[in-house]
């Protein structure tokens, strides 16, 4: 894997990264956006209002994607990307989780809006993006010549 078929990777990479984090400005439920979900929302199901703060927010988890995102595409660092992935997927997966657990919400797929479908595909990009930078320095070690030992004089 050349070097720039791993920039390439980091490059969708961190376009998927900015998307998780562009979602969180869009609506995803109620007309509401991440901003306006507490980031309690993501543990327990019986959250109502809205956050004291953007860091109390759920898009707070949306905008630490966008940075490990820049840091691992600088570093060409696929654990980092990873990590960012991890992350978004998993605020994602436990929004839809509680929504769907809460008894004072009738969450159906056609109820969820814009933004969550977009950090979906967002989330799919980045993925793409650290599967297209390959393995690293393992691979192409393995693609090395070997040479067999010399084997010790006969007696």
């Amino acid at each position: 894997m050349t070097t720039r078929q791993r920039a390439a990777g980091a490059v969708v990479a961190v376009l998927g990264a900015l998307g998780v984090t562009a979602s969180a400005y869009l609506d995803w439920y109620g007309g509401r956006d991440a901003t306006e979900i507490p980031l309690e929302r993501l543990f327990q199901t019986s959250v109502s209002g809205a956050p004291s703060s953007y860091w109390n927010s759920m898009a707070l988890a949306l905008a630490v994607v966008s940075v490990l995102g820049v840091v691992g595409a600088l570093l060409l660092s696929r654990f980092v990307l990873l990590l960012g992935w991890l992350i978004g997927a998993a605020t994602l997966v436990l929004w839809i989780v509680m929504s769907a657990n809460d008894d004072s919400l009738s969450v159906s797929a056609g109820d969820i809006q814009t933004g969550a479908w977009v950090c979906a595909v967002a989330l799919l990009v980045l993925l793409a993006g650290i599967i297209g930078m390959g393995r690293g320095r393992r691979a192409r070690d393995d693609t090395a010549e070997r040479v067999d030992p010399v084997p010790p004089p006969a007696p």
